[in-house]
């Protein structure tokens, strides 16, 4: 089938070249992505052995489009004559039993199409027939297919077995203990080895962990190809699209952080709109305020998903701080996804835009800030308090007063602050209570009572049952599971903020030697 995106209708002007925006894009409609492209080419296609890949990045970033491009497209099998590719969405499916059939079903078709005397291979045949038995128990579905795919591959025929928005997986398959090692085997095994390819959100050991934590061999036969945000040159020639030469992309870059998705959405409008002025960045300055709503949505959307992947504190943190429970290994695979960039010496959002919207939803999250506040000034105080004690270099003091009581904490906090000043470089926190938790800084004011106990006004007992409770309810606001923390809880943990934030401004504002 012929790509018509760039053809116009009699009685016409050009056609807007970006009016099916959201739908997968292939052929002329495909720009960049020419490594990513070679990569899975060169893996799939064109090695003796097809190698099982994952495609991965956030949602909208040209996975499927760049499945679709190379596999599906009509010139694809020309350029490839011996390729039976399968497309199949895992949302839609009802579990491997279903897949395989399905697998089987489509190969035997792309067969008769491309060489119809196959209808006389009667070992082929068999073997088609006794893979789609009604009824046939699951291991039989699964060997009679193995047998099928190892006829085909025998036939010189290279099978690729596309399984998009394989996040679905983790529900799909769920219930079939053993579905991913069958998955696994179909594209390792060299007797009937296919192109085995995903397309998802997520890195597979985070599927399958969902779904079969047993499996957990499956994801080390893949590779994974991340695709994320377009750089200047790709943007370019996005662009080109809409007017050619496009001149400046610098705007629409800044506005969509070259997310291919924003930014069609984007040129969608400016198109819309009749001829594109030139140079386009006018056109698309007059379409920048305010954004297309589709912004919005996807940003919510990709907020949504952040949040159930238990990694929205995480870019928080990065982007807005304090970095107070995000790791170094969190910023890199969030930098790995696109989600974030380098400007400059600081970690950003993927674009200005998005960046504004997260500090939005920072300012929501009451709880949190109400503890970040305090959890800094608790932190401050207790540096004050043993720098008066021990003077400025506190630490070597405190150890020496209290070695084998505080030193597994102290070396906890040293271990944390060393590994993220490996990783941010100048950017890390160099100061070793900002690596304290709130039983931490309990432990330490108990380890010096004569110094903090006439400060806070009360008992060890007392003050130990408020930040047990501050404990309990800080790690699970962290990792956005609020859910498993109960309405009682979580009002005394405003009371206990509101009571220590009380005691703290009391404290500052008591004279100097009171």
């Amino acid at each position: 089938m012929e790509d018509l995106s760039h053809v116009s209708l009699p009685g016409q002007g050009r056609a807007n070249p970006f009016a099916t925006v959201g739908h997968p894009v292939h052929g002329d409609a495909h720009v960049g992505r020419a490594e990513q492209l070679r990569i899975v080419r060169e893996r799939v296609l064109e090695q003796p052995v097809a190698g099982a890949t994952a495609i991965i990045g956030p949602p909208r970033i040209g996975k499927s489009s760049l499945a679709y491009h190379l596999f599906m497209r009509p010139n694809a099998r020309v350029m490839y004559p011996r390729m039976l590719p399968v497309w199949m969405n895992v949302r839609t499916q009802g579990g491997i039993e279903k897949v395989l059939r399905r697998l089987v079903d489509d190969v035997w078709e792309l067969i008769e199409e491309a060489a119809p005397d196959s209808v006389g291979d009667r070992r082929l045949v068999r073997a088609r027939d006794r893979a789609l038995a009604e009824g046939a128990p699951w291991i039989e579905v699964q060997v009679e297919t193995q047998e099928f795919l190892r006829l085909v591959r025998r036939r010189d025929w290279r099978v690729v077995l596309v399984l998009d928005e394989f996040d679905a997986a983790r529900e799909v398959f769920r219930d079939r203990p053993g579905t991913f090692q069958a998955l696994r085997e179909m594209a390792y095994n060299l007797d009937w080895n296919i192109g085995l390819v995903t397309t998802s959100r997520r890195e597979l050991r985070d599927i399958v962990d969902m779904a079969d934590p047993d499996e957990s061999t499956f994801a080390g036969i893949f590779r994974s190809v991340f695709l994320t945000c377009f750089d200047d040159g790709d943007l370019t020639r996005l662009a080109s699209r809409a007017a050619n030469p496009p001149g400046p992309v610098d705007r629409l870059a800044e506005l969509t952080g070259g997310h291919p998705y924003l930014a069609s959405v984007l040129l969608d409008r400016v198109c819309s709109a009749g001829p594109p002025e030139s140079p386009l960045a006018q056109a698309v300055e007059r379409h920048a305020g305010p954004l297309p709503a589709e912004f919005h949505y996807y940003y919510r959307d990709l907020v949504d998903l952040l949040r159930a992947d238990g990694r929205l504190r995480a870019i928080l943190e990065v982007v807005l701080g304090p970095q107070l429970e995000v790791t170094p290994e969190d910023a890199q695979v969030l930098l790995q996804q696109g989600l974030l960039v380098v400007r400059g010496d600081t970690y950003q959002a993927f674009s200005l835009n998005f960046q504004h919207y997260l500090t939005t939803i920072g300012r929501g999250l009451g709880h949190w800030d109400n503890w970040m506040t305090v959890e800094r000034r608790v932190r401050d105080l207790i540096e004050s308090g043993f720098t008066e004690r021990y003077g400025k270099d506190w630490e070597a003091g405190l150890r020496k007063a209290r070695g084998p009581k505080v030193a597994p904490l102290l070396d906890k906090c040293s271990e944390l602050r060393d590994r993220e000043s490996r990783t941010y470089g100048d950017r890390a926190s160099e100061r070793l209570l900002d690596f304290t938790y709130p039983r931490d800084l309990y432990d330490l004011m108990a380890s010096h009572w004569d110094v903090f106990g006439k400060l806070l006004g009360r008992d060890k007992a007392y003050w130990e049952t408020r930040f047990a409770l501050l404990a309990k309810v800080r790690n699970p606001m962290v990792h956005n599971r609020m859910g498993v923390v109960t309405p009682l809880e979580q009002s005394m943990f405003r009371t206990y903020c509101d009571e220590l934030m009380a005691v703290l401004d009391r404290i500052d504002g008591a004279p100097a030697g009171a």
